[in-house]
């Protein structure tokens, strides 16, 4: 099986439909997506709507999600990402907010795993360091494990001899899952901090076992008109085209 894997859409519409177009190119039928669906982008409303109707789409909650729906506290944000999540409590209907709250924080398959975060602590913890992925490791039973949150495209995994190793990944690279404890970012759909302003995703097959991550242009102009239009942070434009 194939599967569409991606992560911290952030209410960019352009990014996520580009991605989706990508995919259906593809024939990508199974979409997962690590968390993250809005937050920082103009157009929460939209991506949540677009999420509900894509059949073989299957989401776990991000820090961003949980903040709007009330589960985190907004204390916790910096002030450009409060003033972004006061935007998409704005926007959303009655009905896309209960569309997030039905969104689980896991999802256990038997090709893979998946959460934001990291499994031992899904909302919170950035996985950024080698120590962090041996803490986790244990905390999944199939592999790949993908997660989101640091929107930074990486892979994690331990050599022979159990040494952990992190890899950044960059266009069309391949990732092998040949271990039992193999950890993937996709990176972010909708606003990387790579130094790439491109939307990230990628592509899983579960019968190869192999992971190909793939980099989608899309017209990064518009999507900083409507945060303009919207008096979303200067900061949360300007970073988007840099993708910083």
């Amino acid at each position: 099986m194939r599967y569409g894997i991606f992560s911290d859409v952030h209410g960019n519409l352009e990014a996520f439909k580009a991605v989706m177009d990508f995919f259906s190119r593809q024939g990508i039928t199974k979409l997962f997506c690590c968390g993250d669906l809005v937050g920082y982008g103009p157009n929460p409303l939209e991506c949540v709507k677009l999420a509900s109707t894509i059949k073989g789409l299957y989401l776990v909650l991000g820090n961003h999600d949980a903040a709007v729906i009330g589960r985190m506290k907004v204390k916790w944000f910096n002030d450009a990402a409060a003033a972004a999540i006061e935007h998409t409590r704005s926007r959303l209907t009655g009905e896309a907010m209960e569309f997030l709250k039905h969104i689980p924080l896991r999802i256990d398959t038997p090709d893979f795993t998946m959460v934001h975060g990291s499994p031992s602590k899904p909302l919170v913890e950035y996985l950024i360091s080698e120590m962090q992925f041996l803490d986790n490791k244990k905390l999944w039973k199939t592999s790949p494990c993908f997660v989101g949150h640091t929107h930074i495209p990486c892979a994690f995994h331990c050599d022979e001899n159990g040494f952990p190793h992190m890899e950044l990944l960059k266009q069309n690279q391949m990732v092998k899952v040949d271990t039992d404890s193999v950890l993937i970012n996709p990176g972010a759909v909708g606003q990387p901090r790579d130094g790439d302003p491109r939307a990230s995703c990628g592509i899983y097959d579960s019968f190869m076992k192999v992971f190909r991550l793939h980099r989608i242009s899309y017209d990064i102009k518009i999507t900083q008109q409507k945060m303009m239009q919207s008096n979303m942070p200067e900061l949360l434009i300007e970073r988007l085209g840099m993708g910083l």
